[in-house]
């Protein structure tokens, strides 16, 4: 192999794939990078065998052919060159890198050793856009239960239609649901397609994508998900990640969603989250604080109180429809939510002090977070 290049794309190229890699004792090969060098590109990939990250970059190609070297070595190193313009060379197990000031050697592996990256058949897809579908990953992610006892709570749900695509999260405490509305119908979808994706290869799928300059496909296959970005000028994959899918069943949270509460407030973002956070100082154990409605004042007052530290009780107005109510949560979990949403104002939906409450933007479903009360100890 032999190819030049400049030292800007190749050190970005490497930014992107070295972070699956680096991690691995038993397999030593995957802690490297395959460079594979044929027409005008020169391709990057890593696996951790759960995820496959590949990039491509343009480069001269005067000679074919591939090698695999440490990742982080090779990263680490290009970091340094003074130059921007780079030569790779391969020859007997080394990667040969020079400049015209400087030549180094990095010892590699055998190519075949490498695991070879499923293909998946690009029939099926639908077309997103990056900075939308990122964003709504990032919303719900936070909430993925960290179990090994239930592995389809520990990723991200994905349900896709013609139309539009839910991207779900839950711990069984508390459940996010972002909706993504397409521009115009996916008419590469035959059915509804559902899926779990591990919460790692969803974390590198914002890391990957979140600034891609065209839209993202998303390919289907029944045991593994194939995204993939394109470049501006070129009818060529740029970016593409391939994640194993968790087998089993999404719980059915639809069922736990209100379609309606018994208790409806309006109330000033910024203030509840300080108020929150200022009486959390006095929660218990179970991070317990207490919010009590009151209609007739049109009043929702926040308090907390703790034998040891004290006790501390905000009130603050809202517009409130409904009954009486006073219901106790984490307020970490609580919190959580709220941050998600970035309006002025948040529309809390109450069930009595042991059912679901719903939190949201006051004109805006297009984000859900459901939280269960719990129990004051």
């Amino acid at each position: 192999m032999i190819a030049q290049l400049p030292k800007d794309i190749f050190k970005k190229g490497l930014q992107l794939v070295e972070r699956i890699t680096g991690k691995n004792v038993v397999l030593p090969i995957l802690n490297n990078v395959l460079l594979s060098a044929k027409d005008s590109f020169l391709k990057l990939v890593t696996t951790d065998l759960e995820i496959a990250i590949q990039h491509f970059v343009l480069a001269k190609i005067e000679k074919e052919g591939e090698i695999t070297v440490p990742a982080k070595v090779i990263s680490n190193f290009v970091s340094y060159v003074p130059e921007n313009n780079l030569t790779l060379q391969s020859e007997k197990g080394k990667l040969k890198i020079s400049g015209e000031t400087y030549q180094t050697e990095i010892k590699g592996l055998e190519p075949k050793d490498f695991p070879i990256i499923p293909k998946i058949e690009k029939n099926e897809f639908v077309e997103v856009n990056p900075s939308v579908f990122t964003e709504g990953i990032m919303q719900v992610i936070d909430f993925c239960a960290v179990t090994q006892t239930r592995p389809e709570l520990s990723g991200v749900y994905f349900s896709f239609n013609k139309n539009e695509c839910k991207i779900v999260a839950t711990d069984s405490f508390r459940l996010a649901e972002k909706t993504l509305f397409f521009e115009k119908p996916q008419e590469t979808i035959k059915k509804e397609v559902s899926l779990i994706l591990p919460r790692n290869a969803a974390r590198e799928v914002v890391n990957l994508f979140q600034d891609a300059i065209s839209k993202i496909k998303v390919y289907f296959s029944p045991n593994q998900i194939l995204f993939e970005s394109y470049f501006a000028d070129i009818d060529h994959p740029q970016t593409q990640l391939i994640s194993r899918l968790i087998e089993g069943e999404f719980p059915a949270y639809q069922e736990i969603i209100p379609k309606e509460s018994k208790t409806n407030l309006v109330l000033s973002r910024d203030q509840f989250i300080d108020y929150l956070k200022a009486t959390s100082i006095f929660a218990g154990r179970g991070n317990e604080v207490k919010i009590g409605v009151l209609p007739k004042k049109n009043e929702v007052e926040i308090f907390s109180e703790n034998a040891e530290v004290g006790s501390g009780r905000f009130r603050m107005p809202a517009q409130i429809e409904g009954e009486k109510v006073e219901v106790c949560f984490n307020y970490k979990f609580l919190l959580e939510g709220i941050n998600k949403i970035k309006t002025s104002e948040i529309f809390i939906g109450l069930n009595g002090e042991e059912g679901p409450a719903i939190v949201k933007a006051p004109s805006d479903t297009d984000f859900i977070y459901i939280v269960m009360p719990i129990k004051p100890t």
